[in-house]
C-alpha cells in the first residue's frame, strides 16, 4: 500500500465521533470505517529544575563564577511513547550534559519504577551553556553535587513519572522546516551547518496538540554571563506553547552541533525570544495543516566502541606543555592542565583504556530516524549517516552521556579546538581519527533495525 493511501485525518463532527466510539477506539482516529488507524499512546511531563543561583555554570572557561541570577527557567521534559510492544521514555533536559554515572542511575531508577527496559530510556541534554554543571569538566564549571542530587536527578525522575502517568491516545503528525541562524565556528575549508528543523506533533481526539517535538542543530552558547538560562531551546519551547496552546507540552531536541554556533554572543533577551519564535514558526503551520500519518515507531540501541588516542608518557608531557604555553596567562586553564595531567597519568598507570563504549539509540518516528550518541558530534555525522542508511536521519549529541568532542576526519588535518585540545576540558583522551565516520557506519544497522521494527521499511529491505 502506498504511503498516500495510508494517510488519515481526524474524524470531525459529533455524529462521526459517537459512531467511531461505538466501533472502538481505533475508529476515533479514522477518516472512514474502512480506513482504521492505530493511534499511538503519548505521555508528557515537565519539572522545573532551575534551583537557586549559586552553582557554577558549565561550558565556558572565561566566565565569572558562580551563577548570580536567573534569566529563564530550566526544565526536565519527558516524552513517553507506546505502540504495541514498542515503548520509549525520552528525556530532554536543560543541562550541558551528564556524567555516565548520572545517566546510568536515572536509567536504573526509571527501569525499576516504570517497568521499562533501560535501553528504551534516552537521557538527552539540550546542552545549554548556562545551566549548573552536571558533568565533571575542568575549569569550565565545577560539578555541583548538591544541585545534582537534590534538584536535577529528582526532577528528571519526576518528569518521567508524570509522563508515564499522563498517557492518552493521539494521532501522529510530522513536518519539516528550514532555519538559517548559525555558522560553523571552526571556519575551516570543510565548514558545514545544518538547517533542517524536523518536527512531530501528537493530536488528541478533539484536535488539540498534546505535544510538539522540534529539533534544531545549533550550540546553545549565546550567554556568557552569570545568569541561569535555557538559551534557545528554552525560547523555542516557550514559542511552541504560544503558537499552539498553553496545554501543549514542548519537547525540544538538540542536533549534532559541536561545530555550529549562533551568529553572536550575549544577544538581547528579545532577540533570544525571536530565535525561538523563528525555529518554532518554521514548522508550526505545517504541523497544524498536515494530515495524520501512520504512527511508524520503534527504538533500537547498541553499544559501539569508540577508539581513543592514548598517549605514551612523552606524548602526555608534550600535550600538557603545549596547553600550558597556550594558556599561560589563564589561572583556570593552568589548573585544568594540572587536573588533566594527574588524571591522565593515573589512567596510564592503570593501563589506559583505548576506547569508550558509546550507547547509540535509533528512534524511528514517522518517516525519519533520530540517532543519538554520547558525544559533542560535529554536524558531519548527518552526512556520514546518509551514506549508509535508507532512512532520513537527524543526528543528536549529548544523549546518554557526553564524553568529548567527536570531530570528522578532515578536522584532524585542519586543526583547531575540537581535535587539538577539547579533551583537556572534558578530562578524557582524544577520540581517534576516523571514529566519527566509523560510528556513523556502525550506527546505520541500528537505524535499519529500528526502521524494520517500526514497519517503515519492508522486512527484507537492506
Amino acid at each position: 500500500m502506498k504511503h498516500s493511501q495510508r494517510q488519515f485525518v481526524l474524524a470531525v463532527g459529533w455524529l462521526a465521533l459517537v459512531s467511531a466510539l461505538a466501533m472502538g477506539t481505533r475508529h476515533v482516529f479514522s477518516q472512514a470505517a474502512d480506513r482504521p488507524v492505530d493511534p499511538i499512546t503519548v505521555g508528557v511531563g515537565a519539572v522545573d529544575i532551575t534551583g537557586e543561583p549559586g552553582p557554577e555554570l558549565a561550558g565556558f572557561l572565561s566566565r565569572q563564577q558562580p551563577s548570580t541570577g536567573i534569566k529563564t527557567s530550566l526544565f526536565s521534559r519527558a516524552l513517553y511513547l507506546r505502540k504495541g510492544e514498542e515503548t520509549l521514555l525520552w528525556l530532554s533536559v536543560d543541562s550541558l550534559g551528564f556524567t555516565p554515572e548520572i545517566v546510568q542511575r536515572v536509567k536504573t531508577i526509571l527501569s525499576e519504577r516504570l517497568r521499562i527496559e533501560p535501553w528504551r530510556v534516552v537521557v538527552m541534554a539540550t546542552h545549554t551553556h548556562s545551566a549548573p554543571s552536571a558533568s565533571r569538566l575542568s575549569g569550565c564549571g565545577e560539578y555541583d553535587e548538591n544541585y545534582v542530587e537534590t534538584i536535577l536527578v529528582p526532577g528528571m525522575v519526576k518528569s518521567a513519572e508524570i509522563a508515564k502517568e499522563s498517557t492518552e491516545e493521539c494521532l501522529m503528525i510530522e513536518a519539516s522546516g528550514e532555519v538559517d541562524l548559525s555558522y560553523d565556528r571552526r571556519n575551516k575549508p570543510t565548514k558545514h551547518t545544518e538547517k533542517r528543523v524536523p518536527a512531530l506533533g501528537w493530536k488528541r481526539a478533539d484536535g488539540s496538540f498534546k505535544a510538539v517535538l522540534i529539533g534544531y542543530t545549533m550550540h546553545p552558547t549565546c550567554f556568557t554571563g552569570g545568569d541561569i538560562s535555557a538559551e534557545w531551546p528554552g525560547a523555542t519551547a516557550d514559542a511552541i506553547r504560544k503558537l499552539f496552546s498553553p496545554e501543549t507540552e514542548p519537547f525540544v531536541i538538540q542536533g549534532a552541533c559541536g561545530n555550529i554556533n549562533y551568529t553572536k554572543r550575549n544577544p538581547p533577551d528579545e532577540e533570544m525570544r525571536q530565535i525561538g519564535r523563528t525555529i518554532a514558526a518554521s514548522v508550526a503551520e505545517r504541523l497544524k495543516a498536515a494530515s495524520p500519518i501512520e504512527p511508524f515507531f520503534a527504538v533500537r540501541s547498541r553499544c559501539i566502541a569508540v577508539g581513543l588516542d592514548v598517549p605514551d608518557p612523552e606524548g602526555l608531557e608534550r600535550f600538557v606543555r603545549q596547553q600550558r604555553e597556550a594558556y599561560k596567562d589563564n589561572l583556570k586553564a593552568q589548573k585544568a592542565c594540572d587536573l588533566w595531567e594527574s588524571w591522565a597519568q593515573e589512567r596510564l598507570a592503570q593501563g589506559g583504556a583505548d576506547h569508550v563504549d558509546a550507547e547509540v539509540a535509533a528512534i524511528v518516528l514517522g518517516h525519519r530516524a533520530f540517532v543519538s550518541a554520547p558525544f559533542e558530534t560535529l554536524s558531519w555525522m548527518n552526512l556520514e549517516l546518509a551514506k549508509h542508511t535508507t532512512v532520513e536521519c537527524f543526528a543528536m549529541g549529548y544523549a546518554n552521556g557526553c564524553y568529548d568532542y567527536l570531530p570528522h576526519d578532515a578536522a584532524y588535518d585542519e586543526g583547531g579546538y575540537s581535535p587539538d585540545s577539547a579533551h583537556l576540558w572534558y578530562k578524557n583522551f582524544r577520540c581517534r581519527r576516523g571514529e566519527l565516520e566509523r560510528l556513523a557506519a556502525h550506527s546505520a544497522p541500528v537505524v535499519e533495525l529500528a526502521a524494520k521494527a517500526a514497519g517503515l521499511t519492508a522486512p527484507d529491505a537492506p
